[in-house]
């Protein structure tokens, strides 16, 4: 079953530009998507696989989360 629908908006797992989903690809029973993105006025397209992009709201969470554990690093480390 697909993780992601056709119109949604997306990120990689690493950042980058925000992504359109357009269709699900099939590739040996794994789920890959191919996207669309801006850059300036140029168009550009991708396939991804399924565990290397995030939604939007997956992605600030994981970035909350990231912070928050640099934050207790830096404190741990101040005392």
């Amino acid at each position: 079953m697909p993780k992601y629908n056709s119109g949604d908006v997306v990120i990689k797992t690493t950042g980058g530009n925000k992504m359109t989903i357009n269709n699900l690809v099939l590739d040996g029973g794994k789920n890959k998507y191919r996207c669309f993105w801006f850059i300036e006025s140029s168009l550009n397209e991708g396939v991804f696989n399924e565990e290397d992009i995030v939604t939007l709201e997956e992605y600030k969470r994981f970035l909350k989360t990231e912070e928050r554990d640099d934050k207790i690093g830096k404190l741990l480390k101040w005392n």
